[in-house]
């Protein structure tokens, strides 16, 4: 079998730091939510509004931890609203049907486990599985756009001194000539090769595994879960229930329910949560 080939690179995603968002007392922000439901109730005037709140009641829940005002609107506060006027859309994109949810037994016990309620939680599992997809959609660079990236910032700056390393196996090669390397990335780019649409393998089970950890972990942190834990317990039970059967149903857990969603699974959960303890995806970063 022969070694792959491939170029190493490093990928740091820029993230605006939270400070320098305009800040927002607590009095302008019930203002605000109560402001956008007063709103809300005019256009389901003729619903059961009562429902409609108690269903997306999770979702607002999760929205107020995230007080990012831009100095003109309070988008993380609408979002709840604007998810249930466009309810059809994301329901459209989830891989399970509302009423394979409600039928799903072992989802319904861990929910009943939990203290919590199935309705509101089904609408925030829609909510989030739809941002986080969008998210991580928004994530994916091909090797073509990588190529190009680099050669604009080529066309800026001028004289920059490449450097390009290059694995075959476990012997490493390390190129120095700029431009060797510039015309090897300018003869990429302007040929139509199937490979400039390639994402690399690796980067897309890292993707998934992503998917997975913030979705179950937005999950745990943000519902309303009764449960009294013991000291030194991070996850009880009923929680690695809801969590696993929330990735089966999703498509990001294959297997038989009756193995992959119980304790016989519980060290694919663990090992889920250990590889990605330093990871933190907020509300704000999928909304940008």
């Amino acid at each position: 079998m022969k070694d792959n080939l491939f170029i190493e690179y490093v990928n740091t995603p820029y993230e605006e730091p939270q400070d320098m968002l305009p800040k927002i007392n607590e009095a302008m922000l019930a203002d605000m939510e109560e402001s956008l439901e007063v709103d809300f109730k005019k256009e389901y005037q003729q619903e059961d509004l009562a429902s409609i709140l108690e269903s997306i009641k999770y979702i607002r829940i999760y929205c107020r931890n995230f007080p990012c005002f831009n100095g003109f609107d309070y988008q993380p506060l609408q979002a709840p609203f604007a998810y249930y006027r466009s309810r059809k859309t994301y329901l459209k994109e989830l891989p399970f049907t509302e009423d394979e949810f409600y039928k799903f037994a072992y989802i319904q016990d861990a929910i009943k486990k939990l203290g919590l309620k199935a309705q509101p939680t089904f609408e925030f599992i829609t909510f989030l599985y739809y941002n986080i997809k969008v998210w991580s959609e928004n994530q994916i660079t091909t090797s073509g756009a990588k190529v190009d990236n680099i050669l604009s910032l080529l066309k800026e700056q001028l004289n920059t001194q490449l450097t390009m390393n290059i694995k075959v196996g476990s012997k490493s090669f390390e190129f120095n000539n700029s431009l060797f390397i510039q015309s090897l990335l300018e003869f990429y780019s302007s040929h139509n090769l199937i490979s400039c649409n390639l994402v690399e393998r690796e980067n897309k089970r890292v993707r998934e595994r992503t998917i997975q950890y913030s979705l179950v972990k937005t999950l745990l942190d943000y519902l309303p879960i009764k449960t009294d834990k013991s000291e030194g317990i991070n996850f009880v039970q009923a929680e690695r229930d809801l969590a696993l059967c929330t990735l089966y149903l999703c498509k990001l857990l294959m297997g038989d329910p009756t193995y992959v969603c119980t304790k016989d699974n519980n060290a694919t959960f663990d090992k889920l949560m250990r590889d990605f303890k330093d990871f933190n995806i907020t509300l704000h970063q999928m909304l940008i």
